[in-house]
């Protein structure tokens, strides 16, 4: 897919994931609220709050309300297993470049290739919420993100606001969109979990909320 005119990551919002994620969240715990607190934790609190409204949950936590017992985050946003994900973030590639055997790549040159190889620069960095420990670690790269339908590895570390990523021989070109996380592959938000020893729901509102969001079906 070709990203629009945007340079910025998207988190992109499905409606019906979120519909069928309250409506079996709100049959175990009929009288529990949703909780909008923190724009529904980067999902969008309106959206969250009009989908809610037609599953049948009529009470609301919004922020500067007192806690009361509420429907269970990951439950509704479908994180850590629970559910279909609702969000998935993606960005644009910026731009392609080889890569040479023995040259560096981002902050303090961490990741050099044995061989030649090709790399994509992607927009979004820590300061859209993208994590820097999912970077080169040292050893092996802690994150992918998807292109196309081939998986490539984050390497480098992240910077503020771009990442690297090596694709080798998959076919990149400028504008190509890439998957950050969601879109169905659940080990993509799980891996950053995992490297960073956040939570899933953590990760997911930290970008939500730095990210422009787009409402999907």
């Amino acid at each position: 897919m070709v990203f629009g005119s945007s340079s910025a990551p998207i988190a992109r919002i499905s409606r019906s994931a979120l519909a069928r994620n309250i409506q079996i969240a709100h049959a175990t715990e009929p009288s529990a609220a949703i909780d909008l607190r923190r724009d529904a934790c980067g999902h969008g609190a309106e959206l969250v709050a009009a989908v809610a409204r037609e599953a049948g949950v009529t009470a609301e936590i919004r922020d500067g309300d007192p806690d009361a017992p509420a429907l269970p985050l990951a439950d509704v946003f479908g994180l850590e297993g629970r559910g279909e994900t609702a969000m998935t973030l993606v960005a644009p590639v910026l731009q392609t470049k080889a890569l040479l055997a023995g040259e560096g790549v981002s902050y303090g040159y961490w990741y050099r290739p044995e061989a030649d190889t090709r790399v994509a620069l992607v927009s979004g960095g820590y300061a859209q919420g993208v994590a820097r420990a999912i970077g080169w670690t040292g050893d092996e790269p802690a994150g992918l993100v998807v292109i196309g339908d081939e998986e490539c590895p984050i390497i480098g570390r992240v910077a503020m606001d771009v990442c690297v990523v090596e694709v080798g021989d998959v076919a990149v070109s400028p504008r190509d969109e890439a998957v950050l996380f969601g879109a169905g592959r659940a080990h993509l938000l799980w891996q950053w979990a995992r490297a960073t020893g956040w939570t899933e729901l953590e990760l997911a509102a930290i970008a939500g909320l730095h990210a422009r969001r787009e409402e999907i079906a």
